[in-house]
């Protein structure tokens, strides 16, 4: 989950989007040293809430290798960080929010890399790919969120056929615009087992299978207002389907250190019960 300044890692997601050409986001030289100072400053007082690295990385950062794959005729960038350990293991597909891959050193690598020193093959699609962006304004979400869904469940179809991750055994986490795409594409693709987002929300009706999912919201997020996990946990229960939630009374789409924290472990616990690392027997 990107926990970055919500002027970039998340907009407010229940705005109609406004005219225009899907919000196309080819900055200027100046606005991109805005946004990346801003962004860097916002991150690194963020820090990540995926993992047991969210607080600090691991001794040993796992490589990662490009792969690709193609959505809707166009080619996908994927980061890959196989498993620590050996054998056919659980994947987990990281989704990034709005302000794209614009600064995977401060984030989804470090995530990636503690997820994978557990056990798990992770993956990081670049779905930005499939609409040509580096960074979404509020104008370009909603047009492109059939499209950047149907690229994450594309790209659950590339990790399916690894030769190191388990085809049965695929779960995806995001935060924000990473959380929205996550439901959306669990709510459509049965082979996804497990989800994880902070700050999202499944707007989609006529939802009868959901998979294990993991609520985090603040209470006082305007980006995604809490009313929208109120809604996702009625459909969940409506599903049967299981869930754990935590809403944060004082805290705003981007969590605190100390919301951090609790996270960490919540996420931790809801890994060991729904997604294990280790194979099922």
């Amino acid at each position: 989950m990107i926990l970055g300044n919500s002027r970039l890692a998340g907009w407010d997601w229940s705005r109609p989007a406004a005219s225009g050409r899907g919000g196309d986001t080819r900055i200027t030289a100046t606005q991109r040293r805005g946004y990346s100072a801003c962004a860097r400053r916002s991150l690194v007082a963020a820090g990540v809430v995926l993992g047991t690295a969210l607080l600090s990385s691991p001794a040993e950062a796992a490589a990662s290798t490009a792969g690709s794959y193609t959505s809707g005729g166009r080619k996908i960038l994927i980061d890959e960080y196989p498993s620590a350990k050996p054998g056919t293991r659980p994947a987990i597909i990281l989704l990034h929010g709005s302000a794209g891959l614009l600064f995977p050193g401060l984030d989804l690598k470090k995530r990636a890399s503690a997820l994978s020193a557990q056990g798990y093959a992770v993956f990081v699609p670049h779905f930005f790919n499939r609409t040509g962006q580096i960074m979404v304004r509020p104008s370009g979400v909603h047009d492109n969120l059939p499209a950047w869904t149907a690229t994450v469940r594309d790209a659950v179809t590339y990790v399916a056929a690894q030769p190191n991750v388990d085809a049965n055994r695929i779960a995806l986490m995001g935060h924000s615009l990473g959380g929205y795409l996550g439901l959306a594409a669990a709510a459509q693709d049965g082979r996804i087992d497990a989800v994880v987002e902070a700050s999202g929300a499944l707007d989609k009706t006529g939802v009868t299978r959901m998979p294990p999912t993991l609520i985090l919201h603040g209470a006082k997020d305007t980006t995604v207002p809490v009313a929208k996990a109120e809604r996702l946990e009625a459909l969940l229960l409506k599903t049967g389907a299981p869930y754990q939630k935590h809403i944060y009374p004082d805290e705003k789409h981007v969590l605190s250190r100390e919301a951090m924290r609790d996270a960490t472990q919540r996420i931790d616990r809801f890994l060991a019960k729904y997604f294990p690392a280790d194979s099922r027997s």
